[in-house]
């Protein structure tokens, strides 16, 4: 197994690729209590940065404040592979997968804020793109931002 993390790599693109169609990543924090907290949430790459969107207050929202070290993972499983195979031990998965360590934070500037939303909105809502947003809205909204400090993808076939 320790070969493969090697061998495997996903190329820059493919890197690119799968987190402009991935829909879901999972953002790892570090509670007080010294415990971590992992919570899947919707997600955009833009200016080499993941932006995500949620409640300004919370568990996620808390831990950012305490610690601002995060770890974030994208996955897609393509297929089962068993095709052949006699033992349940030897069944294995196609897949992609990207882990992002970096710092995250909660952003404050609203024309930030604002960048972010509105690629949120051409993501996973265009039809509505055109439809502005109140700044009421994006006051009251909880942006965070990642930026990247390692990047690594890898895959298997």
């Amino acid at each position: 197994m320790r070969h493969r993390t090697k061998t495997h790599l996903l190329t820059q693109e493919q890197i690119l690729e799968l987190l402009h169609r991935a829909e879901v990543g999972r953002m790892g924090t570090f509670s007080k209590d010294g415990f971590p907290y992992i919570v899947p949430m919707h997600f955009v790459y833009f200016d080499n940065k993941i932006y995500m969107h949620g409640l300004p207050m919370g568990e996620k929202v808390d831990n950012i404040k305490y610690n601002q070290n995060v770890c974030f993972e994208v996955d897609e499983m393509l297929s089962l592979l068993y095709e052949g195979v006699e033992n349940p031990c030897d069944v294995n998965t196609e897949f992609n997968s990207i882990i992002i360590q970096g710092y995250a934070s909660i952003v404050d500037d609203f024309y930030e804020k604002q960048k972010a939303l509105s690629q949120i909105v051409k993501k996973f809502t265009p039809h509505l793109l055109d439809k502005e947003m109140p700044p009421k809205m994006i006051e009251g909204t909880a942006v965070i931002r990642i930026n990247i400090i390692k990047c690594v993808g890898r895959y298997y076939k």
